[in-house]
C-alpha cells in the first residue's frame, strides 16, 4: 500500500509538471512571434537605410514606434487572459509578411503600403486594449455589413497586408442586410460577392473605442 501511494504521488507530480510545461509553451508562442517581428522590423531598417526613400523611412519609423507600444501591452494581456487563436493568427501573418518584405526587398513595389497597413493594424489593436475596461486584448468588435443597393451578397475579407494575395480568410455568416461577424481589432479588406459579381476590396479600420458596441459598414455593390 505504501508503494501504491508513492507511485500515485509521483504520477500526480509528473502530471503537474507536464501541465505547467505545456502551459508555458503555449504562452511562449507570443514571445516568439513578437521577437521575430522585432527582428524583422530591425532588419528592414537596415535595408531602408541603404535607400534614399524618405517616405518609406517615415512609415517604418511609425511602425517601429507603434510596435514598442503594443508588444508590452500584448505580453501583459497574454499573462492575464491568453490571446485567442484568431488574435495570434493576425500577429503571425504580420510577422511573416515583414520577413517576406525583408527577404524580397529589392523586388517588391508595395513596401510602404505593407508597413503602413501593419502600423494601422497595430494601432487599432492598441486602441482597443486601452479602451477595454480590463485592458483585455481579446475584446471583439461586432461588425454588421449592409449594401447600399442590393441584398443577397456574401461578405468576404482578409487582412489588409494580404492585399496582393488571392485568398478569402473569412466570410460573414449571412448575406448583406443580416451579415455580422466578431472581429479581432485590426485593419481589414472587405468586399461583396454574388455569383460572378465581385466587389472591389475596401480597406476598413476595425477597433473598439469603448463607445460603440458594434460597427456598421456599407460596402459598395459590384456591378
Amino acid at each position: 500500500m505504501k508503494n501504491f501511494y508513492k507511485f500515485a504521488f509521483t504520477f500526480c507530480i509528473a502530471i503537474f509538471i507536464y501541465g505547467c510545461a505545456s502551459y508555458k509553451s503555449k504562452d511562449n508562442n507570443l514571445t516568439v512571434v513578437l521577437s521575430k517581428t522585432e527582428q524583422a522590423i530591425t532588419k528592414l531598417s537596415e535595408k531602408i537605410a541603404t535607400t534614399d526613400n524618405d517616405s518609406l523611412a517615415i512609415v517604418h519609423s511609425k511602425l517601429e514606434k507603434k510596435s514598442k507600444e503594443l508588444f508590452p501591452a500584448l505580453e501583459k494581456c497574454n499573462e492575464k487572459y491568453r490571446l485567442t487563436k484568431n488574435y495570434m493568427v493576425t500577429l503571425e501573418v504580420a510577422q511573416k509578411k515583414l520577413e517576406h518584405l525583408h527577404d524580397n526587398f529589392e523586388t517588391l513595389s508595395h513596401k510602404a503600403f505593407v508597413l503602413d497597413a501593419i502600423y494601422r493594424d497595430y494601432d487599432a489593436k492598441l486602441t482597443s486594449i486601452n479602451s477595454s475596461a480590463k485592458n483585455d486584448a481579446n475584446t471583439k468588435v461586432r461588425v454588421i455589413v449592409d449594401s447600399s443597393e442590393d441584398e443577397g451578397f456574401f461578405v468576404f475579407g482578409k487582412l489588409s497586408y494580404e492585399q496582393e494575395l488571392d485568398i478569402k480568410r473569412f466570410r460573414f455568416n449571412r448575406p448583406t442586410h443580416n451579415a455580422s461577424l466578431d472581429f479581432v481589432p485590426g485593419y481589414y479588406l472587405l468586399w461583396l460577392e454574388k455569383e460572378d459579381r465581385v466587389g472591389e476590396p475596401e480597406l476598413h479600420l476595425i477597433t473598439d473605442n469603448g463607445k460603440e458596441e458594434e460597427k456598421k459598414l456599407v460596402l459598395k455593390t459590384p456591378k
